[in-house]
């Protein structure tokens, strides 16, 4: 077996193995100072059960769970791009990243 082949191998294992791993899509939301995040967490690959988590770090306040989904595959998205929204409406300037914690 070629080193290559191999290597693909344990990748894809490895993928299934990996217990716990949240996929979520993001957004770092900046103002003068102040940063905030907005995620759509998964605790799967698929849609939902999703929650949209509102992150003030830079403020001290604690992360909130502003909206979740069970059934609704786009419920979650549409919350997310609507608060993105409302913070670039407020002079918020918003980078959207996909990251996997």
């Amino acid at each position: 077996m070629s080193l290559k082949s191999h290597s693909i191998k344990l990748l894809i294992t490895a993928c299934f193995i990996v217990p716990g791993t949240t996929y979520a899509d993001a957004w770092s939301c900046s103002s003068s100072n102040n940063v905030r995040e907005v995620h759509i967490e998964r605790s799967t690959a698929e849609a939902v059960p999703c929650d949209v988590v509102y992150k003030k770090h830079t403020e001290g306040v604690e992360d909130q769970v502003l909206w979740s989904a069970q059934n609704n595959d786009s419920y979650c998205d549409e919350k997310a791009e609507g608060l993105v929204a409302k913070l670039e409406a407020n002079g918020w300037v918003c980078t959207e990243t996909i990251s996997e914690q």
